[in-house]
């Protein structure tokens, strides 16, 4: 009795050419039953098809031939056979191990038993045929009816097996090539924006240079003028939507013509490696500035940033990735200096510029450390009266090899390297220092960058100078040009209301030749506006005078006090006075003067009166 069963349903192929044989294979694993069902149980419908029993499905090819054929479409439909059956001479055709060598070229997994009678087939000689073992079985002809039985068994779930660990095989491959295809984006793409990095930029930019033909590729890089103000109003969250927003718009304007990535904070790069010519470069290199240039919703509210590009094509064949990454770097900071929002090509000499911008900051840093900075102070005067009202802290640097340094050669750089902060907190201290010498109604006017506003800490900075120097808060006047409140920045104006309630007074510098100032006497009162000198050294001319006499009227009304800068002849005293500019500034009182000199020059013990 047939006491062996197999627990799935595989496909057998029988392959001989003795019709016999395949009566004998199903003979052996068809069930016998012990007893006749009773009639009554008898239904035509459990009358198995001959050939398809419990756990098998057998298919008969009496030619190699034919198996092959039978295999091949099993393997088309992902319905393979499991085990096959295979006699070793089947003329007139091909014998076994040809039979089972194209077998296994369709179906490799196919477990396999050669069925033979014939001594002279040695399973040495199989091997040396078919070159492999693992799903071969030879079986001796006549055949042991458990023999066969334990065999299929054994083998369908091996085969089983096999099939398991290799989807499971399968599996894991997929699993490692996602992980891997993951780590890989990872390691070669930003996290913020999705575009390369650094390290896939320099690997495309080495590629092309490698493979490049007449047409080398060429580079830019892109910084974002006002990126560093958003992030300190707004907050990182904002500034990193900017971000993604950017790159998004560059990856649109560069699209196939190269590469975009995020080298990191508010820098981007371009290889343009798809034969770029002269006119195309120009065209993306536009169309970059353009799309940055568009309106971005922050919070709700539109802002907009502009770009500094530098490029720089290959010059010659000999200059690697690091050098052209170098040249447009150089070619980047040349467009900051230009201006701004503008895009400059490398040109030869600009390394030694920026050699000596490089030199410059190393210097000015050297000063910070060395207490290389003094101040020189200029008087404000009441013209009517010559009575000196207050002083103006100007900073000088004392350059050990260059002697005093004017401010408009290091304040910009100052400005762009966020070095300003610390010298400005200097300034106020010593400025208020000083101050603390003169008599108590002279007040102390002091320049504040824009750029000291950005991350709302100029109060703390202005507390702490009224705090260690003594002096009352409402000697201190602090002056600020409209390029601290421009893009509505509500931070800007929440530090100037921290700042009024400490006592200090706020004045509005060089008054009239920007295009927003009346907006803000609005939103803001001044204590005073600084007319800039300009109107002063142009007064013969109509239209100067007549913005000479605005402002004055428009601080009259406002209630505001008017100073008149750049006073240098008595002509121009006369005037300004009868337009009623309170206080006067200029060569005609005073130069800037070391504060030593201060007391000796325009104080005598009894009398604050100017000496002329």
């Amino acid at each position: 009795m047939n006491t062996l069963k197999l627990s799935k349903s595989h496909r057998v192929l029988i392959v001989d050419d003795n019709p016999s044989i395949h009566a004998d294979f199903r003979k052996i694993f068809t069930p016998r039953p012990t007893e006749l069902p009773d009639i009554d149980d008898f239904d035509m419908d459990d009358v198995s098809e001959e050939g398809q029993q419990d756990g098998l499905r057998f298919d008969s090819a009496h030619q190699g031939l034919d198996a092959v054929k039978m295999v091949e479409s099993a393997v088309d439909k992902d319905d393979r056979y499991s085990l096959a059956f295979v006699d070793m001479r089947m003329p007139p055709g091909m014998d076994g191990l040809q039979t089972i060598a194209e077998l296994w070229k369709i179906d490799p997994e196919l477990q396999i038993v050669i069925c033979t009678a014939y001594s002279d087939h040695s399973w040495e000689h199989a091997v040396s045929v078919l070159g492999h073992t693992e799903n071969l079985l030879i079986l001796k002809k006549p055949f042991d009816d458990v023999e066969v039985l334990q065999i299929a068994v054994a083998l369908t779930c091996k085969w089983d097996s096999a099939r398991a660990a290799g989807l499971k095989h399968r599996e894991l491959e997929e699993l490692v090539r996602v992980r891997t295809a993951e780590l890989e984006r990872v390691a070669l793409h930003d996290g913020l924006t999705g575009l390369a990095n650094r390290i896939k930029f320099n690997d495309r930019l080495r590629d092309a240079l490698a493979n490049a033909g007449s047409q080398r590729p060429a580079v830019l890089l892109i910084d974002l003028d006002q990126f560093k103000l958003i992030n300190d109003t707004l907050g990182h969250p904002a500034g990193d939507e900017l971000i993604r927003i950017v790159g998004q718009r560059l990856s649109a304007v560069v699209g196939a013509a190269g590469l975009v990535a995020r080298l990191g904070g508010d820098e981007f790069a371009v290889v343009l490696d798809h034969n770029p010519t002269q006119r195309s470069i120009e065209s993306i290199a536009d169309g970059i500035q353009a799309s940055v240039a568009e309106p971005v919703l922050l919070d709700g509210v539109p802002f907009s940033v502009t770009a500094s590009i530098g490029i720089c094509g290959s010059p010659d064949e000999n200059c690697d990735a690091d050098e052209l990454i170098r040249n447009a770097d150089i070619a980047m900071y040349r467009a900051k200096a230009d201006g701004r929002d503008c895009a400059r090509y490398f040109e030869k000499g600009m390394d030694q510029l920026l050699r000596q911008r490089q030199t410059m900051e190393a210097n000015l840093r050297a000063a910070i450390a060395n207490d290389e900075f003094i101040l020189h102070f200029q008087p404000l005067l009441v013209p009517n009266t010559n009575e000196v009202c207050s002083f103006e802290a100007l900073l000088r640097w004392e350059h050990p090899e260059r002697g005093l340094v004017p401010p408009l050669d290091f304040i910009p750089l100052a400005e762009e390297t966020g070095l300003i902060r610390q010298i400005g907190d200097w300034v106020l201290l010593e400025a208020c220092k000083e101050a603390c010498n003169w008599p108590d109604h002279i007040r102390v006017a002091v320049n504040v960058s824009a750029i000291q506003f950005r991350g709302g800490t100029l109060p703390k900075s202005v507390a702490a100078a009224i705090e260690q120097s003594g002096i009352a808060g409402e000697r201190l006047e602090i002056e600020i040009t409209e390029s601290v409140l421009l893009g509505e920045s509500l931070d800007a104006l929440d530090q100037l209301h921290a700042l009024r309630s400490q006592g200090v007074r706020i004045a509005l510098d060089d008054f009239g030749t920007g295009y927003s100032s009346l907006s803000y006497l609005r939103q803001f009162r001044f204590d005073k506006l600084k007319m800039d000198r300009s109107f002063v050294q142009n007064l013969n001319q109509a239209d100067a005078m007549a913005i000479v006499s605005t402002i004055a009227n428009l601080g009259k009304c406002l209630g505001m006090a008017t100073t008149a800068e750049g006073i240098e002849t008595e002509q121009q005293m006369r005037c300004v006075m009868e337009h009623g500019f309170t206080e006067v500034q200029g060569y005609l009182y005073g130069r800037p003067i070391p504060p030593a000199e201060i007391l000796a020059t325009h104080f005598d013990k009894t009398a604050l009166t100017i000496s002329r």
